[in-house]
C-alpha cells in the first residue's frame, strides 16, 4: 500500500507549475494612487494617499518627499519641510530632501538656514540649477550680492536662456551698482519672455539708473500694462517724462502715483503732490 502524501505537499507541488503569484506592498500601493491622484490635479487625495503609505511603511523616502510637494503647493509649508526634512534623514545622500526644504526656507523667510541647506543640495547635486538658483536667491536676500551672481552664474551654465535666472542675476548685478551688465542681460531675458512685467520692471530701472530715461520710457510703460502694481513705477515712469521734457505725460503719471499711495503714505504723498505743483506751475510761465 502507497504511503499517503501529506496535502499540503501535493499542494506545494502544484504550486511550482503555477504562475508565481506576486503580494503587493501595501506601502506602495498606497503611494502608487498617490501619484495618479497628484498628476490628476486631486491634492487632497493624493495627500492621504500618501500619508497612508508612510503609515504603513514609515521609512518609505519617496512618500515623505512626494508629501512635502503636495504640502508646499497648497501652501503648508512648515509641514512640508517636515516632509522634506525627513525625507533627506532618511536618505541623506541624496539631494532631493535638502532641495525641497531649502525651497520651502526660503519662503519662510528663513533664509540663513535656507542657504545652509541648500549648499547641502547643490553639493549632492550640482547639476540641479534650480537648487543653485534658489542658493543664489537667498544669498542676495541675505545681501550678498557677489555670492549670488556667481551662483546665478553658475546655473547659467547648464541653462542659459532661463529668464528667471537671467532676471535675478540682473537684480543680483543691479546691487553691485553693475547696471550696464545688468541691461544687456535684461535684455536677453526679455527676449525669450517678451511679455514679463517683472523683467520689463527691473530693465526700465536699470535703464534709469544709467539716466537713459527716453529708453525707460517703453518698459516702464510695458511693466505697467503688464499688471505690476507697484506704485514706484507710476513715479519713475512720470520722472522719466518729465526728464524728457513730456510734461503733460508726466502730470498723468503723477498723478496716478498719488492716487495709489495717498492712503498708505502720507509723507510720501505730501513730496508727490509739491512735485505735480512745481510742474503745473512750470507749465503755466
Amino acid at each position: 500500500m502507497r504511503a499517503l502524501i501529506p496535502a499540503a505537499v501535493l499542494w506545494l507541488a502544484g504550486a511550482a507549475s503555477m504562475p508565481q503569484l506576486v503580494y503587493a506592498d501595501e506601502a506602495e500601493v498606497h503611494y502608487r494612487m498617490c501619484l495618479a491622484h497628484k498628476k490628476a490635479g486631486k491634492l487632497d487625495d493624493a495627500e492621504r494617499e500618501c500619508q497612508r503609505a508612510i503609515a504603513a511603511r514609515p521609512t518609505h523616502a519617496s512618500a515623505h518627499y512626494t508629501l512635502g510637494t503636495l504640502q508646499r503647493q497648497k501652501g503648508k509649508l512648515e509641514e512640508a519641510r517636515a516632509s522634506f526634512k525627513k525625507t533627506h534623514e532618511l536618505e541623506p545622500l541624496s539631494a532631493l530632501g535638502f532641495a525641497g526644504e531649502g525651497a520651502v526656507l526660503l519662503r519662510l523667510n528663513k533664509t540663513e538656514e535656507a542657504i545652509t541647506v541648500l549648499r547641502q543640495a547643490v553639493a549632492l547635486d550640482p547639476a540641479d540649477t534650480v537648487s543653485v538658483a534658489n542658493l543664489g536667491n537667498a544669498l542676495r536676500k541675505q545681501g550678498r550680492p557677489d555670492e549670488a551672481v556667481a551662483e546665478y552664474k553658475r546655473a547659467l551654465e547648464k541653462d542659459k536662456d532661463d529668464p528667471d535666472l537671467l532676471n535675478n542675476l540682473a537684480v543680483a548685478l543691479r546691487a553691485q551698482n553693475k547696471n550696464a551688465e545688468a541691461i544687456d542681460v535684461l535684455k536677453r531675458a526679455q527676449a525669450k519672455r517678451p511679455g514679463d512685467p517683472n523683467i520689463a520692471g527691473n530693465l526700465a530701472k536699470a535703464l534709469r539708473a544709467e539716466k537713459r530715461y527716453a529708453d525707460a520710457i517703453a518698459p516702464y510703460e510695458a511693466a505697467i500694462q503688464g499688471g505690476d502694481k507697484d506704485p514706484g513705477l507710476w513715479f519713475d515712469l512720470a520722472y522719466s517724462y518729465e526728464q524728457t521734457g513730456q510734461k503733460d505725460k508726466a502730470l498723468a503719471a503723477y498723478r496716478q502715483h498719488l492716487s495709489l499711495i495717498k492712503d498708505k503714505d502720507a509723507r510720501g504723498a505730501a513730496h508727490v503732490a509739491e512735485v505735480i505743483e512745481k510742474l503745473e506751475k512750470g507749465k503755466t510761465k
